[in-house]
C-alpha cells in the first residue's frame, strides 16, 4: 500500500481530521467538563466518518463539507454528554447512606449485599469533578471491601429485600444469603413460627423503591435447591436454607433470606406501606398510642411505655 500514490488511494489523513475534530470539540465544551472517555468517543465516532468519507472519494485533505459535518456532529454529540452529566448531577438517588443494597459486581459471585457509606461521591477518573458515583458500597464480609456503583439502576443496585416477586427471585435470595450461613442455617432460635403473621419488606411495583407488606410464615428454615441454580458457588448437600418462607397477602410467596428486623418484622407492629425514611428501617422507633407513647423494639418484638420524643429524636419517631 505505501508504494502506490496517495491520491489513487484516496487516504485520508488522519491526524489532520483528528486535529479538527478536537479543536472542534475544545469550542463546544471550552470548561472541559467532558470525561476523557467521552471526548475519546466523540473524536472516534467523528473522525472515522471523515475519514471514511475521505477515503471513498479518494482525497487527502479536508474540505467545507467535512468541516460543517465536523461542527454539526461534535456540537451534537458534546450537548448530548453534557446535558446527561446535569441530568445526573440533579437526579436524587434512590437510597441514602447506610441503607442495605444487592450490587452487582461481577465474576462468578455476580452479586453481593451491602451497606451504603456515601452517595454521590467524586469519580475519581473524572479532573473536573463533573461527574458523581451514586454510591459506595461496602460489600457484607468476609469481603467487607468497598465497590463504586456508576450508575443508579436496577441493573446494577438493587434494594436488599424479601425476594420473591420477580423472575430473579430465587438467584437474588442466593446471592443475599450471608456467606458464613450459605452452607447452612445458623443456629440460632427463629423469632417467628409458622402461622405467624408478619410484614416483610419487598419491592414496591415501581420497582424502583420498597415497602412493608404483610404475609404469612409457611414454613420456617426452609431449604432451597441452590446447587441448580447458582453451581459456581460452594453448597452443602446442594441446598441453601433460609429462616421463613411466608405467603404475601396480595399473592406470591416470598424467601425472607435473613431473620432481622428490617427484612421482616410483626405485622402488629409495622403497618404496611413505604420503607423510605430513617424510621422504616432502625430497629427502635418510638410511636404515639392513645394519650401516650410507647417505645418498640423490632428485633425482640418488645413494647413498653416510654416519654414523648423531643424535637432531636424525629428519626426515631413512627408516625404511622
Amino acid at each position: 500500500r505505501k508504494n502506490k500514490p496517495k491520491e489513487k488511494e484516496g487516504l485520508a489523513d488522519r491526524l489532520a481530521v483528528d486535529d479538527a475534530v478536537a479543536a472542534q470539540i475544545q469550542e463546544c465544551d471550552p470548561q472541559q467538563t467532558l470525561r476523557s472517555g467521552d471526548f475519546q468517543d466523540v473524536l472516534e465516532e467523528v473522525s472515522g466518518r471523515v475519514v471514511s468519507c475521505m477515503d471513498k472519494e479518494q482525497r487527502a485533505e479536508l474540505d467545507d463539507e467535512d468541516h460543517a459535518f465536523i461542527m454539526r456532529r461534535v456540537r451534537e454529540m458534546v450537548r448530548i454528554c453534557l446535558s446527561e452529566y446535569a441530568s445526573r448531577a440533579c437526579k436524587p438517588t434512590r437510597f441514602v447512606r447506610f441503607d442495605r443494597v444487592l450490587c452487582y459486581i461481577g465474576g462468578h459471585r455476580q452479586w453481593a449485599s451491602g451497606v451504603i457509606q456515601s452517595v454521590n461521591e467524586d469519580e475519581p477518573d473524572d479532573p473536573t469533578g463533573q461527574t458523581k458515583l451514586p454510591y459506595v458500597v461496602k460489600i457484607d464480609p468476609p469481603n467487607a471491601r468497598l465497590i463504586s456503583v456508576p450508575q443508579d439502576s436496577n441493573e446494577l443496585v438493587v434494594s436488599e429485600v424479601c425476594f420473591g416477586q420477580r423472575a430473579e427471585a430465587l438467584s437474588y435470595t442466593l446471592y443475599s444469603l450471608p456467606l458464613q450461613s450459605k452452607n447452612g442455617a445458623a443456629a440460632k432460635k427463629f423469632r417467628f413460627g409458622i402461622g405467624e403473621r408478619v410484614a416483610c419488606a419487598v419491592e414496591d411495583r415501581t420497582d424502583e423503591y420498597s415497602e412493608w407488606a404483610a404475609g404469612t410464615v409457611l414454613d420456617v428454615d426452609h431449604s432451597i435447591d441452590a446447587k441448580g441454580l447458582l453451581p459456581n458457588l460452594q453448597w452443602t448437600e446442594n441446598v441453601a436454607r433460609v429462616p421463613y418462607r411466608v405467603q404475601l397477602d396480595r399473592g406470591p410467596k416470598i424467601l425472607v433470606h435473613r431473620d432481622e428486623h428490617w427484612l421482616v418484622r410483626e405485622l402488629a407492629l409495622q403497618p404496611e406501606g413505604s420503607r423510605r425514611g430513617v424510621a422504616n428501617s432502625v430497629r427502635f422507633v418510638r410511636r404515639q398510642c392513645g394519650n401516650g407513647w410507647v417505645a418498640i423494639d423490632h428485633a425482640t418484638r418488645q413494647v413498653r411505655p416510654c416519654e414523648a420524643p423531643d424535637s432531636d429524636d424525629e428519626d426515631s419517631m413512627d408516625v404511622s
